[in-house]
């Protein structure tokens, strides 16, 4: 399969998702839960918080020699729970749930409110309306939000009860930069094997007869299953993860509408790079 062989398992972000991943029949957009844990109450919410400049001086050298601060510093919330805890005590916050109890009024402005969250974004593309109600019900709630970037403890459990499910034996396991590869043998590890096998920097998981494929990127709260419906059942996908089927057009950027960016940036240059517009901050 072309995208293995030239280490493309993750879509750029215009191409259709059924056009990169051409070899499969189908493209899932998967959504990475919330969670409630009984170990810690949630005030922090989210995997990251804002820094003031003298906290970042505190916590790291680097910011040392800085006297004044341009722009927004986030760290990794040393509240959030570790995977263990989450395992022992955690129970998924489905997506559809946040929307049933706020204003929050679809899956795209559920994760713009998470982008707005973690600094992702131009101010332009902002979503800080959404965001607080976000967070009000989050905190409300004793909800957490997800670690962007990875697949979390909840996804990883059903990557597995779905790989058993299809009787899937062997995968192969990638890290972000195509560096570190290996093959998983299901038969010899159990789910909580299983899930400490798959590190946080792990993106790309793929069965060796290339019938499902699941990827990540960094900096995202959704992952793409990719499966061949003549050998996988579409119904387990649906009934192990929330999430929806892409259609012809869908890409990376299905949060946006077409054209909802460039109204938002201001501009008519509609194939300037997402990744130049969301890092010029």
């Amino acid at each position: 399969m072309e995208i293995v062989n030239k280490n493309k398992l993750y879509p750029d972000e215009t191409t259709p998702l059924k056009e990169h991943f051409s070899g499969f029949t189908d493209v899932f957009i998967g959504l990475v839960p919330f969670f409630q844990s009984s170990s810690k109450i949630s005030k922090a919410q989210s995997s990251k918080e804002i820094l003031t400049l003298e906290q970042a001086q505190e916590k790291d050298e680097l910011f040392k020699n800085i006297e004044t601060l341009n722009g927004v510093i986030y760290s990794t919330s040393e509240e959030y729970p570790e995977d263990q805890e989450i395992i022992e005590t955690g129970k998924p916050i489905f997506w559809n749930q946040i929307i049933k109890n706020t204003e929050i009024k679809d899956f795209r402005d559920l994760n713009k409110a998470l982008m707005t969250s973690i600094g992702a974004y131009h101010k332009k593309q902002r979503r800080e309306d959404t965001l607080k109600i976000l967070n009000d019900y989050t905190e409300k709630s004793n909800i957490w939000h997800p670690t962007e970037g990875t697949f979390g403890v909840f996804v990883k459990q059903q990557i597995y009860n779905t790989l058993n499910d299809q009787k899937i034996n062997e995968i192969v396991v990638i890290d972000e930069h195509y560096e570190d590869q290996r093959v998983l043998n299901l038969t010899n590890l159990n789910q909580s094997e299983f899930i400490s096998k798959i590190n946080f920097k792990d993106y790309y998981l793929y069965s060796k007869d290339k019938s499902i494929l699941f990827s990540i990127g960094w900096d995202f709260f959704f992952f793409f299953i990719s499966i061949d419906n003549s050998k996988i059942d579409e119904k387990k996908i649906e009934s192990n993860f929330e999430g929806f089927w892409a259609n012809e057009l869908d890409s990376h950027l299905w949060t946006w509408k077409e054209g909802e960016i460039e109204n938002l940036m201001n501009t008519k240059e509609l194939k300037k790079s997402w990744w130049n517009k969301i890092m010029n901050k």
